[in-house]
């Protein structure tokens, strides 16, 4: 053991011996890895590169299930989806279950919620201003946000249905009048402008669903520094989730003609089964650039309310005792492989940025071991000092963030469920695997991560790989029994 990682590792056990550490989870809404200090060539975060310097950055995270509902629904209970019952956007964790915050309300913290934390129709519920699959045992205070999303006042193009900006305005207008008269809001179809781009004014960013987020989030942090009861805040933003609103700040560093399209060979559909293709939508070259162009402003635009958020964390003196976690429920597809979102196996949709600060570390470090998201739960729970919860499936970090270049040979890869199958993401490897279903046959994929990070060449009926097909079937498998088995 190194010099340094000695000092960190007296510097978590002088921050478990002291009063308890408070808790901050901030949960992005399909975010993939476009991130600007997770080396991505375009997009720029600047407030999350600047966390990173004081967090360990993890590489190699991978999300449970690439679907909002059922990604949430295991981050917070802290069991694979197939144990929690959450294998869809519709599925709610059981009210009894002793979800992350519920354990550590359970041991004497205050818990609140900030918008989307649990799963939530966006723009529906956003619009609406509603609760979505909320857990409510799991929060004594909860802050729903209610903002216009596509029908925010700005410059729009919707690339699905041209003609919807033409019925913004009115539908701004009823949004506006059953919202003064605190009425639900029934969206209609026109306004959910699923692949819009919608730039706003900087002096209109607080019609924004993430920067009310982030003023509501400030203000809990204000009334909790107030209180010695330690608290876990679990704030979400909601961008870049569709539609890709930004503002004119956050979109001004990006030019469509100038941005990389995520080209395919011609014959990229030739070896991939049915069950692989997922939101396949024929845009024109340019649309997709513009389309990307609209997501990284939304990147760049959660990345701003993220920065601010932080800062007033800091104005309140509160980080010196605070554990951070930033992370994406799961990532996004915009082109690759003519696809679009998530829901599917493919890299894009599967690997999430994570990052965690732990008061005293002194961060700015990577760790390319590979994570779960259901990790996140023994995690928290460990570092504050808390009892394990029987309950919980993820194997604990701490070791990695004491020493992130060290090895956890309990964990070499990552179990991902789909609706129609299973991935298993190893070094190397990523393999995929579709059982059979009804009209569908049993189907899988192989792809050498190395040499194709892509994913353009599937490797499952090459008789040179029938040995590493075998090998990871089976590991696969022994990964499925184990999780499903848990109790």
């Amino acid at each position: 053991m190194n010099s340094q990682t000695i000092f960190i590792a007296l510097l978590f056990s002088s921050l478990q011996a002291a009063e308890k550490p408070n808790i901050l989870l901030i949960m992005s809404d399909d975010l993939n890895t476009a991130l600007s200090g997770y080396g991505h060539p375009e997009c720029k975060t600047p407030n999350l590169d600047k966390f990173a310097k004081s967090a360990v950055s993890f590489t190699r995270a991978y999300c449970q299930f690439p679907l909002c509902g059922p990604s949430r629904a295991s981050i917070m209970s802290g069991q694979y989806p197939n144990v929690n019952g959450v294998t869809g956007n519709s599925g709610t964790v059981d009210p009894e279950r002793v979800t992350l915050p519920r354990h550590f309300q359970n041991h004497g913290y205050w818990t609140g919620r900030v918008s989307k934390i649990y799963h939530m129709g966006i723009p529906g519920d956003i619009i609406e201003g509603n609760a979505g699959r909320d857990h409510a045992p799991s929060w004594k205070v909860t802050h729903n946000i209610a903002a216009m999303e596509a029908m925010t006042p700005g410059k729009i193009v919707d690339y699905t249905n041209p003609d919807a900006p033409k019925v913004f305005p009115n539908e701004r207008k009823l949004w506006q009048e059953a919202h003064d008269n605190l009425k639900p809001y029934k969206m209609k179809r026109q306004a959910r402008g699923q692949f819009s781009v919608v730039e706003v004014a900087d002096q209109d960013a607080g019609l924004m669903a993430d920067h009310m987020a982030a003023n509501e989030a400030i203000e809990l942090l204000r009334q909790r520094g107030e209180s010695e009861q330690p608290f876990f805040l679990a704030v979400g933003f909601v961008r870049p989730h569709f539609p890709f609103v930004a503002t004119d700040s956050s979109l001004a560093p990006y030019d469509a003609n100038k941005l990389k399209y995520p080209a395919f060979p011609a014959d990229d559909f030739d070896d991939m089964p049915p069950q692989a293709i997922g939101a396949r939508m024929k845009f024109p070259e340019q649309d997709i650039k513009e389309l990307r162009r609209g997501y990284f402003g939304a990147v760049s635009f959660m990345d701003q309310q993220f920065g601010r958020l932080m800062a007033g964390l800091d104005r309140l003196k509160l980080r010196e005792n605070t554990i951070v976690v930033f992370v994406s429920d799961h990532g996004y597809l915009i082109g690759e492989h003519e696809m679009h979102k998530k829901s599917k196996l493919w890299e894009e949709a599967i690997h999430v940025p994570l990052m965690i600060s732990v008061p005293g570390s002194t961060g700015d470090a990577r760790c390319h071991q590979f994570v779960e998201l259901i990790d996140l739960y023994p995690t928290l729970t460990e570092l504050a000092g808390l009892p394990a919860e029987s309950g919980a499936q993820g194997l604990s970090m701490v070791s990695l963030l004491k020493d992130p270049a060290s090895e956890r040979p309990e964990k070499t890869n990552a179990l991902i469920q789909v609706s129609n199958g299973f991935g298993l993401r190893s070094g190397k490897w990523a393999y995929m695997w579709y059982p059979a279903k009804k009209k569908d046959p049993e189907a899988a994929m192989l792809y050498d991560m190395e040499k194709d990070p892509k994913q353009f060449t599937n490797l499952v009926e090459d008789p040179n790989y029938a040995d590493w097909v075998q090998k990871i079937h089976r590991q696969l498998m022994a990964r499925i029994a184990t999780a499903g088995n848990r109790n």
